[in-house]
């Protein structure tokens, strides 16, 4: 029989050592393989008191063989009972909250009343997850004392931000109808076919404001409310071809009959002016409302339009412009000038104050506030445009050959240049040139107050009288703060810049060929060998040709 062993008083484990004359010098490995094989193998030692504990133990028993002592049972606190140890950590956004468990040391299990009590003791109201609890504390079943589990047991409910007031019409608007052409047989369309030209009726819906959603609030798993940010608010603009229907202030009527249009989000109803064909027989076209060609429009016609024009014929060295859109099925063909003038290239002009859609363009001028869109092919023109894009469908096949491009933000394209290297030109600074205005602006304003802080700062030196100082060092100060202003609304016209040059791309889906030149803020690039699927941008302010992945 051992003469180690163990009792217990309370949570306290205490070693109890028969000591004799025939006792063993002790070590502390047997001292622990004691505890290990009784039945408090599962309590906790305390360590720090074993060599204490060792020391007292072999002392004694070197004293009772010593003859110094008697025979004694020596007993000393060893371990200690401990209860399953739950912590609770709240993340710092408190959107969510992790249960720690440390294991017991032969004390009581952790469970889920005891992880709610300390839920409810941190402050966690909001989002504890039962599930989550009882698959941490079943992960924990069969696991060591001291062994530590942790997992998310609370997750808190982000705010649903409202949404913001929108628009939508409740006709098919024509410039809608004309890039859905008809379809035919066997999946092709007749880009001519526009099926029937529907106006809309006095009284008639047109157009609806859908209002803004307030949002449903969050709650962090603290149970603090996270209020949802509203959406933003719009106004339902009236024009002169609509009013508001009576029964729905959220909704638009035509009070007239007419082309339905939309411009940004305001509902126009124009007045529609249709010609079978331009020739110098019916004359120029200048007409407050849209205008529709059947047929083609002859060389030297012009059409001034407000509102959308739609040519299903050819144009052919004409001048065309409009507010609205504008768009040309059968094609656009000019000259090149002779002698070019202010920025004109070419004897063909097509203006808009929103988009210009074509199915081919060669030897013309496009001026458009929005985008380019192009079906097939566009050759030496001369474009200034948001955007470009040439060819159908998701990925455009398409090609730009020659001409002058200056571009807000994006072109994508099939095929850029020619096997013969056509000289073409591509300045992708459109906005980018107003930003460097604006920061010119500033700049020079700076210059201008500087000046007059000088002036300022020369008068002070020579003044004597302390009332005429303090006055000098006002003025002196208010020019200061406009100056600082002026410096940090420029640093921000900077960053915004390159944020947005950072957007501005080239997507080329099939070749790139040489003869291109590219000019991306102040970064030139020339390409003179023909590539594959290829993206130009900028990269770390350096202008870049590289594989299209």
């Amino acid at each position: 029989m051992s003469d180690i062993s163990f009792s217990q008083e309370g949570k306290t484990i205490s070693i109890v050592v028969n000591c004799h004359s025939e006792s063993p010098i002790y070590e502390e490995s047997e001292l622990l393989k004691a505890h290990a094989d009784s039945t408090f193998y599962k309590t906790y030692v305390k360590k720090e008191l074993l060599l204490g504990i060792l020391e007292s133990i072999n002392d004694t028993v070197v004293e009772i063989k010593n003859g110094e002592a008697n025979p004694s049972e020596y007993r000393h606190e060893f371990a200690e009972v401990k209860d399953a140890v739950v912590s609770i950590k709240i993340a710092n956004d408190k959107m969510s909250a992790k249960a720690q468990i440390e294991m017991p040391w032969g004390g009581k299990i952790a469970s889920v009343d005891t992880i709610k009590k300390e839920c409810k003791y941190k402050g966690l109201s909001f989002g504890l997850k039962r599930s989550k609890v009882e698959a941490l504390l079943e992960n924990s079943f069969d696991a060591h004392p001291g062994e530590i589990f942790e997992a998310v047991i609370a997750v808190g409910k982000d705010p649903k931000h409202g949404k913001n007031a929108y628009f939508k019409p409740l006709v098919e608007l024509f410039s809608e109808k004309i890039r859905k052409p008809t379809e035919m047989e066997g999946g092709k369309v007749d880009l001519k076919d526009l099926g029937d030209i529907e106006t809309v009726k006095p009284g008639e819906r047109i157009f609806q404001k859908i209002s803004l959603t307030v949002g449903v609030d969050g709650r962090n798993v603290l149970g603090e409310v996270i209020p949802a940010t509203p959406g933003k608010d719009a106004k339902l603009e009236v024009s002169s071809g609509t009013t508001v229907d009576p029964s729905d202030h959220n909704v638009l009527l035509a009070n007239k009959e007419g082309l339905a249009r939309l411009i940004d989000n305001r509902m126009e109803v124009d007045d529609v002016y249709t010609l079978v064909e331009l020739t110098p027989k019916q004359g120029h076209v200048k007409f407050n409302g849209s205008v529709i060609v059947l047929g083609d429009v002859s060389p030297e016609m012009k059409i001034i339009a407000s509102g959308d024009v739609l040519i299903a014929g050819f144009v052919e060295s004409a001048s065309i412009r409009c507010r609205g859109e504008l768009t040309v099925l059968s094609g656009v063909s000019g000259k090149a000038l002779d002698e070019p003038f202010d920025d004109r290239k070419n004897n063909c002009l097509l203006e808009s104050g929103n988009r210009v859609n074509v199915s081919f363009a060669n030897h013309v001028d496009i001026v458009t506030k929005r985008d380019v869109f192009v079906h097939k092919q566009i050759s030496h023109c001369n474009v200034v445009a948001a955007s470009i894009v040439v060819g159908k469908g998701q990925i455009p096949r398409g090609k730009i050959i020659g001409g002058h491009y200056f571009i807000s933000k994006y072109i994508e394209v099939g095929h850029l240049g020619a096997p013969s290297d056509t000289v073409t030109h591509i300045s992708m600074n459109r906005t980018y040139d107003v930003f460097k205005q604006k920061e010119k602006h500033f700049w020079d304003q700076v210059e201008q107050l500087q000046l007059k802080l000088e002036k300022w700062h020369v008068k002070l030196s020579s003044l004597v009288q302390e009332d005429q100082k303090v006055a000098v060092k006002f003025e002196i100060a208010q020019l200061e703060n406009i100056i600082t202003k002026n410096i940090n609304y420029r640093k921000t016209l900077i960053q915004r810049r390159r944020e947005y040059m950072e957007n501005v791309v080239i997507k080329v889906n099939h070749s790139l060929y040489g003869g291109l030149n590219f000019r991306f803020g102040s970064k030139v690039i020339t390409n003179e060998a023909r590539k594959g699927p290829s993206i130009v941008r900028l990269d770390e302010y350096q202008l870049v040709i590289e594989p299209k992945n």
